[in-house]
């Protein structure tokens, strides 16, 4: 899967997350309205960090000098594989 497409599902995953992190704001805040503001506002997080690290991978995608990392190589030679 390409990385850009990646992107742009978390980015769009993102932008859900956030109109009903917009919406629950709204509400009162119950003990599970709370839980479920928590989750979400977690997953916000974890998508955006995910997001940053995919955006730098991107960025550094060129020809290195060095070895490659291990866990790359087991990636392109499953790709490779398929």
């Amino acid at each position: 899967m390409d990385i850009s497409k990646i992107l742009e599902e978390l980015r769009e995953e993102r932008e859900q997350i956030e109109a009903a992190v917009s919406a629950l704001e709204k509400l009162d805040r119950g003990r599970e309205t709370r839980k479920v503001f928590e989750s979400l506002s977690q997953e916000r997080q974890l998508i955006h960090d995910a997001a940053l690290a995919l955006e730098g991978l991107a960025r550094s995608r060129g020809k290195r000098r060095g070895r490659r990392l291990g866990w790359i190589s087991e990636i392109d030679d499953a790709k490779d594989g398929e």
